[in-house]
């Protein structure tokens, strides 16, 4: 963790985030990890649809409460005139704009970002659309199963983990802070687009290689499952350890420990031989439960680990420890246990909770500058 008294890398940089859902909300919490002002445009009709999804505490999706916590709010309606008007006027004062709307949305609004920047050099713009020239609709699971990594996991049920949402946001984050350093030399912003729908290649990179040379894919293979020293098996109890014996000399003392030393040439065999060595395994490790085997490899290094539900993973000290978790307030005036910040060596938590829809329109555009009249009709 760094020191709590210095100031972190951006610090005094100004944020306007008019994203939505979880893709923008990623990049957001890593902004304001990194010290960022981040003001959320939202419609002053619903807010974000992460407010209200629940489950809520104290009226408060806990989702929203997590990712912009430390975040203001200001409530305007992008469509008409004045929330038009209100967004030129924040920009003015701002670093960064976010936004995750279909292409040509805003500039049907007269909000385009070639516009804005061509006003403000300085402005950096962040699109985060589901395509990059086209206006469809989509989903995580719609992007994650274009892409071919859908397929790829091999999974039987759709994964419950926003992959495509939460690389996304990361990517961006990674292109703002470049844009960033290249301002910084260069006086200019610039325009930076990361589809939803291309987030998911950068897990691919290794197996569009394989698949483009025509040779066999070994990392599918290799890393998804078929080889006996790489996979998951279920104990007596119905628990589950993966084992990640890839390595041969942690796979011939794991079989060695469990009593199938027979089994020491046939770890990372893709063929019958290794079917049955995996059978073997199964059986051998099913008759007695998973803490069993744990015991018995305990102190051996092996890369062998407990198959987590959510619930256990809280409670296992190498995961919270590594994952920094850290008490989010709630609009209840309870508390939530989240993993936090983003990045540990260079980031803080915002200790502030997450904003009330329009909670800082008045302010906000006070401090930029915006005339009485129009804060006015804003009903601000």
């Amino acid at each position: 963790m760094i020191d709590p008294s210095a100031p972190l890398p951006l610090d005094g940089i100004v944020v306007l985030d008019a994203t939505r859902m979880l893709p923008g909300a990623v990049l957001v919490r890593m902004l304001l990890d990194l010290g960022a002002r981040v003001i959320k445009i939202e419609d002053p009709r619903a807010g974000d649809m992460m407010r209200w999804t629940p489950p809520l505490r104290g009226g408060l999706g806990v989702g929203f409460a997590v990712y912009f916590r430390g975040a203001e709010s200001v409530a305007l309606d992008l469509r008409h005139a004045d929330g038009a008007a209100a967004l030129r006027q924040l920009i003015r004062g701002a670093d960064l704009l976010l936004e995750s709307f279909r292409p040509g949305t805003l500039d049907a609004w007269g909000l385009g970002l070639a516009d804005l920047r061509a006003a403000h050099p300085r402005l950096i713009t962040c699109s985060i659309p589901g395509y990059a020239d086209s206006d469809e609709v989509g989903h995580d699971l719609n992007f994650t199963a274009q892409s071919g990594l859908l397929g790829r996991v091999r999974a039987a049920q759709i994964p419950s983990v926003q992959l495509a949402d939460v690389t996304a946001g990361t990517l961006a984050c990674t292109a703002i802070l470049a844009a960033l350093f290249a301002r910084a030399r260069s006086g200019h912003g610039q325009q930076i687009t990361q589809p939803l729908a291309q987030a998911p290649l950068h897990f691919l990179t290794w197996a569009w290689a394989e698949a483009e040379s025509g040779g066999e894919s070994m990392t599918q293979r290799l890393l998804g499952g078929d080889a006996a020293s790489y996979r998951t098996y279920r104990c007596g109890d119905g628990r589950e350890l993966a084992v990640g014996c890839l390595e041969p000399k942690f796979w011939v003392t794991f079989v060695n420990l469990v009593g199938l030393p027979e089994l020491a040439a046939d770890g990372l065999d893709l063929g019958p031989a290794g079917e049955r060595a995996a059978a073997r395994l199964a059986e051998r490790l099913a008759a007695a439960p998973r803490a069993h085997w744990l015991d018995l490899i305990a102190g051996h290094n092996l890369p062998i680990t407990p198959v987590h539900p959510l619930s256990d993973a809280l409670l296992d000290p190498r995961v919270t420890a590594a994952a920094a978790l850290e008490r989010t307030p709630m609009a209840d005036g309870g508390a939530l246990a989240v993993p936090g910040p983003s990045l540990p060596s260079v980031s803080r938590t915002p200790q502030r909770p997450a904003p009330r829809l329009g909670e800082h329109t008045r302010a906000a555009l006070l401090a930029a500058g915006a005339p009485e009249e129009l804060i006015a009709r804003l009903g601000a």
